[in-house]
C-alpha cells in the first residue's frame, strides 16, 4: 500500500502552512485564526496547563533527554510514572513506554512472532502496522476491511493444521471512524489458539465507558490481548504505550525497539503521565466529547450528508461528487475560517473525504459555525 499525502496543509499557491498555536478547537495557522476540526485532539488537552507544567518540571530536573533504551535497569522518574499511570488507567499487567506510537507494532510483533505461524490483518490497517508485519517475516494475509467472514475464509484457506494466527487491526480506523469488531475477532482468535494485536491510537481516551479504548468498548477482558498505540491523539502529548500480559514484559523490552530505541524526551514521558492521570481524574472530558459528537453528527445528518463510521467515534467524514468538489469544499471552508482536512489517508473513498475531528473543547457555537457554513456551501 502506497502512502498518498494529503495537501490540506498547503495554501492555494502550494506553500505549506505552519501552526502558530497549540492544536485544539481553535488554532492559528500561518498567522490566521481558525475554528479547527483538523487532526485528533479529541479531548482538547494540547494546551492543558497541568500537562505542560509537568513537562517543564521534567525539563528542568532531567534536561532535554535520557538516551537510554528501556531494557536497561536504569530509568527516569518520568518513564516510571508514565508506565505506572498506564497500567492503572488501562488495567494492564504490563506497560512499556515508547517515544512514538509508531513503534507499537514493531515492538509488539517482534515480541510475539515466534509463537505464531501467520499474520492476518485488516486491509486498511495503519501504515505502522503494515511495516511491523513486513518486518516480522511471517506469512501475511490481508482480509477485507472489517469483514470477519472473509477473515475466517482466509484462515481456513491459508493456515495449516495446529498453526496459530496473529490477527492485527486498528481499534478505531482514523479516516472514517469505524470501530473494529474486536468481539468477533476475539472469538476467531480463541477458536484457533491465536492472538489479537490492536492498535488503539485513535480509540485510547475516547471509546469505552472510561476511555480505555476499543477493548473496553466491546467489554472484552484485556488478558490475552496485545494492544497499544499513540498518546498523541486524545491524550494530547507525544509518545506511545504498549499494554500486554506480564509474560510479555521481557520479550517487549528485549525487542529491537526496546533494546535499540531511546525513550526520547523526558518531558514527553512526564506529560504523558500527567495526561493519563488528568483524564482519569476528569471524566467530564469524555462526557463533553460525547455530547459534541452526538450534536455535530446529528447536524450533519440533517444536512443530508452520509457520514461514515460508527456513532461513538469522534470522527465525522463524508465525500462529495468527486475529488475535485471535495477539495473545493475544503478550500471554501478554509476561506470561511474553518479548518478541516481533505483526507486521502488509508480507508478514504476515491477522491478523498472531508474529515472532521470532534473535540471536547469545541463550543456549541463552533459546531454551529461548521454546520452553517456547510449549509451555505453545499
Amino acid at each position: 500500500m502506497t502512502f498518498t499525502p494529503t495537501d490540506s496543509a498547503r495554501t492555494l499557491d502550494g506553500a505549506r502552512r505552519s501552526f502558530d498555536s497549540a492544536v485544539g478547537a481553535e488554532i492559528v495557522l500561518s498567522g490566521r485564526r481558525y475554528i479547527s476540526f483538523g487532526g485528533s485532539s479529541y479531548l482538547g488537552l494540547a494546551s492543558n496547563p497541568y500537562i505542560i507544567d509537568a513537562g517543564i518540571t521534567a525539563l528542568r530536573e532531567c534536561g532535554s533527554g535520557a538516551p537510554v533504551p528501556s531494557n536497561h535497569n536504569v530509568s527516569t522518574r518520568a518513564l516510571v510514572d508514565v508506565e505506572t499511570e498506564a497500567r492503572q488507567f488501562f488495567a494492564s499487567a504490563t506497560s512499556m513506554y515508547v517515544n512514538a506510537g509508531y513503534y507499537f507494532g514493531l515492538a509488539a510483533m517482534a515480541a510475539v512472532r515466534d509463537h505464531y505461524e501467520a499474520v492476518f490483518f485488516d486491509e486498511f490497517a495503519h501504515y505502522s502496522l503494515l511495516e511491523a508485519i513486513a518486518a516480522a517475516g511471517l506469512p501475511r494475509y490481508p482480509y477485507r476491511h472489517l469483514d470477519v467472514d472473509d477473515l475466517a475464509r482466509q484462515i481456513k484457506l491459508c493456515l495449516g493444521p495446529k498453526q496459530r494466527p496473529l490477527i492485527v487491526t486498528d481499534g478505531l480506523f482514523s479516516t472514517v471512524g469505524e470501530i473494529a469488531p474486536l468481539d468477533e475477532l476475539t472469538r476467531i482468535v480463541s477458536a484457533h489458539d491465536g492472538r489479537l494485536l490492536v492498535d488503539e491510537s485513535h480509540s485510547f481516551g475516547v471509546l469505552g465507558a472510561t476511555g480505555r479504548g476499543a477493548v473496553e468498548h466491546h467489554a472484552l477482558q484485556s488478558a490475552g490481548l496485545l494492544r497499544g498505540g499513540s498518546l498523541g491523539k486524545a491524550f494530547g502529548t507525544c509518545g506511545g504505550i504498549i499494554l500486554a500480559e506480564g509474560s510479555d514484559a521481557e520479550p517487549l523490552r528485549g525487542s529491537a525497539v526496546g533494546r535499540g530505541a531511546s525513550t526520547g524526551l523526558t518531558a514527553a514521558a512526564a506529560m504523558c503521565a500527567a495526561s493519563i492521570r488528568f483524564v482519569g481524574e476528569h471524566p467530564g472530558l469524555l462526557v463533553r466529547l460525547r455530547e459534541n459528537i452526538r450534536y455535530l453528527k446529528a447536524g450533519l445528518a440533517r444536512l443530508g450528508l452520509a457520514i461514515g463510521g460508527d456513532a461513538p467515534a469522534p470522527i465525522a467524514s463524508f465525500s462529495t461528487a468527486s475529488g475535485k468538489t471535495t477539495r473545493s469544499l475544503q478550500q471554501a471552508l478554509m476561506r470561511e475560517g474553518i479548518f478541516v482536512y481533505h483526507s486521502t489517508y488509508v480507508g478514504a473513498a476515491e477522491g478523498g473525504v472531508i474529515r472532521c475531528g470532534i473535540f471536547a473543547d469545541h463550543t456549541r457555537e463552533q459546531l454551529d459555525a461548521l454546520l452553517d457554513a456547510l449549509r451555505r456551501l453545499l
